[in-house]
């Protein structure tokens, strides 16, 4: 029944994205334009406005978002250098394992599954998330190529960063916007999860498998198998418990990250590992997924 409630209706969604692209061939550019800078903003602050911000779990999920990254890195770093893995390549895995689709994927899927009760924890990971999926993965398919500052920059530049700043800046300031502003700001931000999914297939339907069933295999290992018990590790290790500990562990199991593969086409890492990896660990993350699911409804 799990996969059936949360899990199939999130493939039909991206399945009508992979339809939409294979029969229309839509602007993909202006599509992401969109989501980046009005719905996706737009979702996150009318959701944060609408939630008492407990300074806590930020703090928090800050503190798992670094330990959870270290140690993913950790891992797929291990993994390259034991099966003496070229740079390129190399790179490629830390971008496919380390890198999570917390955004497209996750977050629609941490709604499906927990609802309104896990959208302030979910929308917080997703904006931490993008810290290193901002900053980190631009470093990894540059091979070092690009300082931290330069990198930090450009994070400070997405829309949903600002999003959040203004949230938590209103908030503190106890400052209530009237219904009139507030209203049209969630209606266009409850299309950003669809909108993520749809995008989600439509790149899914561009990507090609074109070699590296080793890579394909390991790195779609390392993302649905061990990136689970990680999670469970590092949640368990800062206390987390109950509905924050099952929505950050599901959101950080997901497959691999679509947004690296744009800086793995433009730096000439692997992109086309990047994009089979991506393709692979979505299909494969319908089973796991269930799996983890049915344990953290069943385990706590």
């Amino acid at each position: 029944m799990l996969f059936v409630q949360v899990i199939l209706p999130v493939f039909l969604i991206i399945f009508s994205g992979y339809l939409l692209e294979k029969a229309a061939k839509l602007d993909f550019r202006t599509l992401t334009c969109a989501s980046l800078y009005l719905f996706t903003p737009a979702l996150t602050f009318s959701a944060l406005m609408k939630r008492d911000l407990r300074l806590e779990l930020v703090a928090d999920l800050f503190l798992f978002m670094l330990l959870y990254t270290a140690a993913m890195l950790v891992i797929s770093v291990m993994a390259g250098r034991l099966l003496k893995m070229e740079g390129e390549t190399r790179s490629a895995l830390h971008l496919t394992t380390v890198m999570m689709n917390v955004g497209n994927f996750g977050l629609p899927l941490a709604y499906f599954a927990f609802g309104d009760a896990g959208l302030e924890i979910s929308i917080l990971t997703f904006v931490l998330f993008n810290i290193p999926l901002s900053t980190l993965a631009i470093v990894l398919a540059q091979g070092g190529g690009i300082g931290l500052g330069a990198a930090i920059v450009n994070m400070l530049k997405i829309p949903i960063i600002h999003g959040v700043l203004m949230a938590f800046v209103l908030k503190g300031l106890g400052i209530t916007l009237p219904e009139v502003v507030l209203r049209p700001i969630d209606l266009v931000g409850q299309a950003a999860i669809p909108l993520m999914l749809v995008m989600l297939g439509m790149q899914l339907a561009r990507t090609r498998l074109e070699s590296g069933l080793g890579f394909l295999s390991l790195s779609a290992t390392i993302r649905l198998a061990a990136a689970p018990l990680v999670a469970v590790s590092v949640a368990a290790l800062i206390g987390l418990h109950g509905l924050e500990r099952s929505v950050v562990v599901l959101q950080t199991s997901t497959p691999s990250a679509v947004l690296p593969l744009l800086y793995a086409l433009r730096f000439g890492t692997r992109p086309d590992l990047v994009a089979g990896a991506i393709f692979t660990s979505t299909l494969l993350s319908a089973g796991t997924l269930t799996v983890l699911l049915y344990l953290l409804q069943t385990f706590g």
